[in-house]
Formats: structure tokens, C-alpha cells, sequence
């Protein structure tokens, strides 16, 4: 977002101009896109000593101040460092010159869509947004501590109304003890056409709001300084004040619009991405059933074979099933006895055996080899058991 600044002021009907305003350098892209725009606005107090020369050092020490910034500092702290250097300038300037000098101030700093401000005094801050002026600062005058009696019902509204010291103010740069301040520490957000207006008590005590939005609609922001000093000077009376206003105006996309425009551009990297997923999981899917020979086998009609190949019946080299035992539909065959280790009388009784050597198949006992004992060629049909 673009901060386009523009700037009035006027002596009004006083024999000098108290009062004092600055920029930071709009030009300096370094410090724009950590510290963005500072614009800062003073007002001497007229009723006490060198008015002039307070405003102008409280303007001069703050935006010193807040140019010291570093990109690790944040906004309120460097402006809180800023207006601390203004009132030790008007201290020090009391303390030089003798009497007793004093200044109001309003500082805002505008960076990317965020609002920052501080004050002192009665010097405002306004925004101006869609018709509608809206005071972001706090005045600190005793009128507002009437304000707040009214409030809590311990004083009527036209006590309040009529109170001679309503005016003076309770807080200042230059104020004995520690001034009362004003400000924001998160941020208050800025959107496009957003007019942000800060000026001295001379401008809004001789306008009303809806002028201040008339002056602004639609022009740049030096067109709308311009405006307010034309209005003011049109109705000034003798006891006209000195009249400062600055202001910028926001430029550039709203955070909705520029959600609108990414939105189309997520969605088509979504679904690349999602296309991209798909397809190395199909790999990694193939990879791994390559690996584990998973290869499909078609069968003939609407038979399903098995997908896990198993061992091919036509291989020599598997290994061969036991042999099946005798049943209802496999035709009976002689075991065949393992050759003795020596020639035994048919009507000899065979030695007795242990059951590990027995061998039972069609139930006929077979009698195994022990050890040590010699093979022999001669194939012997078992004992007659009758």
C-alpha cells in the first residue's frame, strides 16, 4: 500500500506561527519498508513562553528520534523513543531560556496496511473512511475528565458544559513531572481510499466534521489540506489561530481483493500438485509389485488363476511329492523291503525291533536296516505272516 502525503498551514490572525510539522523522507525506500511514513504535527502553547521555538524542537528532536530506527526495533518503540527525545528538547529549552515553554504533539506512522500513532495535548488525529470521520486520539484537557464525571454520574452534562477550565489542558510536552500520553502498541489497520489527518486545535475548532469529509472527497490529500484551509480562513475571525493540517491518502489493494486474485492461482497449484502425487504413487505402486513378480496370468473363459505363480509342474528340477499311501482309488502296491544284511531262514522269528523301525503302509510290518549293517542287492518279499 502507497501513502500519498499533502500539507496546509497558515498563520491565521496571530502575529506568529507556533505552530510545526515534518514528513519523513518519502523517498528513502530503505526506511519506508521498515519504519514507513512518519508524519508529526506540533502546536506552541501560545499563553506560555517561546511557543514558536518549543514546537519547533519538539518536531525536530521527535522525527531525529524516530529515524534512529532499526529494522529489529518495532514502530511503537521507536516512536516512544521519539517522543521521549521531544520533551527532554523542550525541557532543555525551558531550562536554557529560562520561563516555562510547552508544545502539544501528534505523531502517526503508516507501514504496509498498519496504523501507529502517539500523542500529547490536544493536537488530533482523525481517520476519514467512506464518509465517515472518526477521532483516533485521546485529547488530554481537563474537559475530558469532565467528560468522564458526566459519565459516571457524579457531575450533569451542563456543568460539565460550562466549566471556565474546561480547555485547559492536563498533559503537554514540557510539563512539569511525567506527561500523560496517548497512543496505540497494536496496530490499527489501514484500507484503500483511507484518509488519515492529523492537525492542530486552530483547524477543528472552526470546522465541522462534515466539512472536514467534504473536503476530502475524492482529491488527493494536498487537495484536502488545501480545502480545510480555505474553509477556515473563509469564516476566520479576529482570534483566528494558527492552522496546521497534514494528511495522507491510502493507496493500493485491499487484503480481501488480493486474497480474491490468490485464490485462483492456489487452486491450479493444488491440483497440480495432487496430479503430481497421484502419479508417483502409481510408480512406487508398480516399482513394488515389479519386485515381488507380481505379474497377473490370464485365464481362459471366465476361470480366475491363481496371480501368485507357484512351482510349474513340467520343471525337472522340483522337488517330487511322498509317494500317495493306498486308499479307495489308488491301486495297491508291495512295499518294497530294504535288503537285509544277511540271508535269514524263512521259519527263523525276526529279531524283535523297536516301533522307530517298523514302517507300516497297507498294513504290512517292514523291517528297516540297523546300523552297521550291510545292503544287499537281493530283493526279499516280506515274511509270510500266516
Amino acid at each position: 500500500m502507497r501513502y500519498l502525503p499533502g500539507n496546509a498551514q497558515h498563520i491565521g490572525a496571530r502575529k506568529e506561527q507556533q505552530d510545526a510539522f515534518a514528513f519523513s523522507d518519502p523517498a528513502n525506500k530503505k526506511f519506508l519498508a521498515h519504519a514507513g511514513l512518519l508524519a508529526v504535527v506540533s502546536d506552541g502553547m501560545g499563553g506560555l513562553a517561546h511557543g514558536q521555538q518549543a514546537s519547533s524542537a519538539a518536531v525536530r528532536a521527535f522525527l531525529t528520534g524516530y529515524e534512529r530506527k532499526s529494522r529489529q526495533e518495532t514502530i511503537p518503540a521507536a516512536m516512544h523513543r521519539g517522543l521521549e527525545a521531544a520533551f527532554h528538547a523542550v525541557q532543555g529549552l525551558n531550562q536554557g531560556g529560562g520561563g516555562q515553554g510547552g508544545a502539544t504533539l501528534a505523531a502517526a506512522v503508516a507501514h504496509e496496511n498498519q496504523l501507529y500513532w502517539v500523542s500529547v495535548g490536544d493536537s488530533r488525529l482523525y481517520l476519514l473512511r467512506r464518509g465517515h470521520l472518526v477521532q483516533l486520539s485521546r485529547d488530554h484537557s481537563y474537559r475530558e475528565r469532565l467528560f468522564d464525571q458526566v459519565a459516571g454520574e457524579r457531575l450533569g452534562l451542563e456543568d460539565a458544559l460550562s466549566n471556565p477550565e474546561r480547555e485547559h489542558l492536563t498533559s503537554y510536552l514540557g510539563v512539569v513531572g511525567s506527561p500523560e500520553v496517548d497512543g496505540n502498541v497494536k496496530p490499527f489497520f489501514l484500507e484503500p481510499e483511507d484518509y488519515v489527518l492529523l492537525c492542530t486545535d486552530g483547524v477543528y475548532r472552526s470546522l465541522s466534521d462534515r466539512e472536514f469529509v467534504s473536503a476530502f472527497a475524492g482529491g488527493s490529500a494536498s487537495q484536502g489540506c488545501e480545502a480545510i484551509k480555505a474553509m477556515v480562513l473563509a469564516r476566520a475571525t479576529q482570534q483566528q489561530d494558527n492552522l496546521t493540517v497534514v494528511a495522507f491518502r491510502c493507496e493500493g489493494q485491499s487484503a480481501a481483493a488480493a486474497i480474491s486474485n490468490l485464490r485462483p492461482k492456489v487452486v491450479v497449484g493444488a491440483a497440480c500438485l495432487l496430479f503430481c502425487a497421484n502419479l508417483l504413487a502409481a510408480d512406487l505402486a508398480w516399482n513394488t509389485l515389479r519386485k515381488q513378480n507380481y505379474v497377473p496370468k490370464s485365464g481362459t473363459g471366465t476361470e480366475q488363476k491363481d496371480l501368485i505363480p507357484g512351482p510349474s509342474n513340467n520343471d525337472p528340477s522340483e522337488k517330487k511329492p511322498s509317494p500317495m499311501k493306498p486308499g479307495k482309488d489308488t491301486p495297491h502296491q508291495e512295499p518294497t523291503a530294504e535288503p537285509a544284511a544277511e540271508q535269514q531262514d524263512p521259519g527263523a522269528i525276526p529279531p524283535e525291533t523297536n516301533s522307530a523301525d517298523k514302517d507300516t503302509a497297507g498294513g504290512t510290518t517292514v523291517k528297516k536296516p540297523g546300523k552297521g549293517a550291510k545292503k544287499d542287492t537281493q530283493h526279499k518279499p516280506p515274511p509270510d505272516r500266516n
